[in-house]
Order: structure tokens, then C-alpha cells, then sequence
């Protein structure tokens, strides 16, 4: 069952540069230093709620391992402003399109910069581990909508790319290609780590440790 994750642009007019074959880029990035993130709303789906917000954080680190730019940091204080608000919202906050997993906005579009809104009309699971046809994994969603909140359009050259315009339900994918890893580190340099600590944190993502 392939699903759309829908992406918010309210920007129309804008000359784009190629980063890939036929992938226009947004233009606009967020400057150096920290990036601070809330979960504001939580789903049932989930029993415990720190599991939802760890899942907000395992899939930040996905992008947070190939880049030196930025830091991600949690901000747990509901009445402290953050760059990332996201939260969990009804069907109608989605026009009813029960197709639709989750959506973004991109740096650069005001107040909304940034944010992630998941569709819960869904029956959500934390991690790839747990995927069914009828519950999507939390963690992969998250990374491609993080994508999208740090400036990346779809890929709609590489079906493996975490930033393709679908997702499989019936196929586990929770980790970046190539594709992506090239063009977040265009935008915000690259971080020097060893594939061996990369491989320890995507082990966690595919054997869900983060969650028993």
C-alpha cells in the first residue's frame, strides 16, 4: 500500500537551482546553531507518551548524524516558543484526505517554518519494527517529514530515498539513501563521524531499542 505524505508550499514563484536530476530545491535554509523541537499533542495509538516523544528525537538524529551545521535540542517548557512544533491533529486538519500520513512546512514560510503535523486518523506504531499494512511506523514518516521541515523537497528520482513522495507500507524503509544524505549536507555541511557509530544508531532504528 503505498501512502502520500503530503507537503505544505505556500511559496509559488520562486526560481529553484537542481541539486539532482529532476529534484527543484527549496531555496531558503535555517542558519547556523540550534534548531529547538516540541511534540505538542500526543496519540492514543501509542501507549506510553515518552515513546512518542523519543520517536520525535531518534528520527532528528537520523538527519543530525550527517550534518555539522545545526544541533537539534528538545524544549520541554509548552510555553516556550521552538522552531519545530508538531503534533498529532484530526482528519479534518487534513482536508479529510484519509491518504495522507503527514505534512511540512519548509524553512522560510513564517510562523509555520518548519513544523510537522501527523495525520491521526492513522493507527500509529513507533517504529519500522512494528509496521502493518494499517499502522504506519512513526519514526520513517517523521524523518521524511523532518526532510521537508529542514529545507528538502521529494526525490522523485530514487524510490529508496527516505524523501520519496510515498511510502510503502508493505516495505520497511527508516533510513537515509545517498540522495538524501548528498543534499542535506549541501545545505548544512557534513558531519565527520564513523560509519561504525552510524551503523550503531541505525541498528537501534531497525531493532526499535529505543522502545522496549
Amino acid at each position: 500500500m503505498n501512502i502520500m505524505c503530503e507537503l505544505k508550499s505556500e511559496i509559488n514563484e520562486i526560481e529553484f537551482h537542481e541539486n539532482i536530476e529532476g529534484v527543484d530545491e527549496w531555496p531558503h535554509s535555517w542558519p547556523k546553531g540550534e534548531i529547538t523541537y516540541r511534540l505538542n499533542t500526543i496519540t492514543q495509538d501509542i501507549t506510553r507518551e515518552q515513546h512518542q516523544h523519543r520517536a520525535v528525537t531518534v528520527a532528528l538524529r537520523a538527519w543530525q548524524l550527517r550534518i555539522s551545521d545545526l544541533k537539534f535540542r528538545r524544549e520541554r517548557n509548552p510555553d516556550v516558543s521552538v522552531d519545530f512544533e508538531v503534533s498529532f491533529e484530526d482528519l479534518a486538519h487534513f482536508d479529510n484526505k484519509k491518504g495522507v500520513l503527514a505534512h511540512a512546512y519548509f524553512p522560510g514560510q513564517g510562523d509555520v517554518s518548519g513544523d510537522c503535523h501527523i495525520n491521526d486518523d492513522w493507527n500509529w506504531v513507533t517504529s519500522s519494527k512494528y509496521q502493518t499494512l494499517s499502522k504506519p511506523p512513526l519514526i520513517p514518516i517523521l524523518i521524511h517529514e523532518f526532510g521537508h521541515s529542514l529545507g528538502l523537497r521529494h526525490d522523485t528520482t530514487e524510490t529508496q530515498s527516505i524523501m520519496y513522495p510515498s511510502f510503502d507500507l508493505g516495505q520497511k524503509k527508516n533510513k537515509l539513501h545517498q540522495n538524501d544524505i548528498d543534499r542535506i549536507q549541501e545545505r548544512y555541511g557534513a558531519r565527520k563521524l564513523s560509519q561504525r557509530i552510524i551503523d550503531y544508531f541505525q541498528n537501534r532504528r531497525d531493532m526499535a531499542w529505543d522502545f522496549e
